[in-house]
């Protein structure tokens, strides 16, 4: 059986679209993927040498953390002169986009797309994930930093305060909030949970300490384990870790990722891998993991979850798996979407895919095969093996 493989490496970015794009799309689904395709090849240049995806993807724990530490004491320009909590306000705009808009930005909470023109706060304001008065003071650089301070509207930032993220009562849960746009479509599963808890991890590898680990950005209140509680900045880090893990990354995080590296030279890790929050943060006290033995090539893919289940996307979006099966928790696939939703896990999570046998492809005028290795999608070509997304399988 022949078929045409297509790889989404870098096309030009361009901010006018000839449809409408719901920007809570998730960084899995084809739709995201097509709005905005500069951020893979952002993504790949930015982890190289000791900081590339593999070299990462071996570290667990406090390594981990070192490592990502490191990298952005290497690469944020945060405590260089020109950068300012007021500078921030009119930085948005090249930010925050709305795709569909030029020159509007999304809102922090609701998804509302909004005038990104600075009007002394009666449009939107901004909101400190991590609040000032628990460690991200606007006068140094946690509390003005592009990746964690972001824009929303201002009376839905006044209703949330300093209050800790969290679902139980006395904590600001952010799917309270309705999506506020009328592109949004529910099948997108829209919520800014997951935006929530990536800043949230982010602050504590950028300012925070671990053992020795700490780099010229270093905040003695960044400390998470110490910040939890309804008086810290989440409820509790299994919480934490089950949005993350249920929200994917959206559009709009991957647009203001890249946004946020032109304006401050660094990323947020875990929006471009979302399953190293769970390779740092498994060992910690209160959060149980189970692994996952042979998965589907993901994006994100994620090496192991929490009994809380999580979503995740299969293949590229131009090569979808038909079939998938799970043992070890309840679940369910859209192959059209290429998403798995898993919950309720009770043990050792299996994740197989239907089509193991290998099927001829042609790709570039080259013939490949597409095969099942250690559980993933691969093509081989010339010898070497390739994940769907076009990068190089060990």
């Amino acid at each position: 059986m022949k078929k045409i493989l297509s790889f989404v490496l870098c096309t030009i970015y361009s901010v006018t679209l000839s449809y409408a794009v719901d920007m809570q799309a998730h960084m899995g689904t084809k739709e995201a993927q097509d709005a905005y395709t500069l951020y893979l090849s952002k993504q790949t240049a930015y982890y190289t040498g000791d900081f590339a995806p593999e070299a990462l993807r071996a570290l667990n724990g406090d390594e981990l953390f070192g490592a990502l530490n490191t990298l952005m004491g290497n690469t944020c320009k945060l405590d260089q002169r020109g950068y300012s909590y007021n500078s921030l306000r009119y930085q948005y705009v090249n930010v925050d986009k709305d795709l569909n808009t030029s020159g509007n930005i999304i809102g922090y909470y609701d998804g509302s797309s909004m005038n990104g023109t600075w009007d002394r706060g009666k449009t939107y304001n901004r909101e400190h994930t991590w609040p000032q008065s628990k460690g991200a003071d606007s006068g140094i650089a946690m509390g003005h930093d592009m990746q964690s301070v972001r824009p929303a509207n201002a009376k839905i930032n006044g209703d949330r305060g300093n209050t800790a993220y969290g679902e139980s009562n006395k904590f600001y849960d952010p799917d309270e909030i309705s999506i506020n746009n009328s592109l949004y479509r529910n099948i997108n599963l829209g919520s800014y949970r997951g935006d929530a808890a990536r800043v949230i991890i982010y602050d504590y590898v950028v300012y925070g300490q671990v053992g020795t680990y700490k780099n010229k950005l270093y905040n003695g209140n960044a400390q998470l384990l110490n910040k939890l509680g309804s008086s810290g900045v989440f409820e509790s880090l299994p919480i934490l870790l089950k949005w993350h893990m249920n929200d994917p990354v959206s559009l709009t995080e991957m647009v203001r990722n890249d946004g946020g590296q032109n304006y401050q030279g660094n990323r947020n890790p875990f929006i471009d891998y979302p399953e190293l929050a769970i390779q740092m943060l498994k060992n910690a006290n209160g959060v149980t993991t189970y692994p996952v033995s042979t998965i589907g090539q993901m994006w994100p893919a994620y090496k192991l979850t929490l009994k809380d289940g999580f979503i995740a996307y299969l293949g590229s979006k131009d090569n979808r798996p038909d079939e998938v099966t799970v043992t070890g928790a309840q679940y369910t696939y859209d192959p059209e979407l290429g998403r798995l939703t898993i919950k309720n896990v009770i043990g050792a999570v299996t994740i197989t895919i239907a089509g193991a046998e290998a099927v001829e492809l042609t790709e570039d005028g080259r013939q490949a095969i597409k095969t099942i290795h250690n559980g993933q999608v691969v093509i081989l070509k010339a010898g070497k093996m390739y994940n769907v997304m076009g990068q190089i399988v060990e």
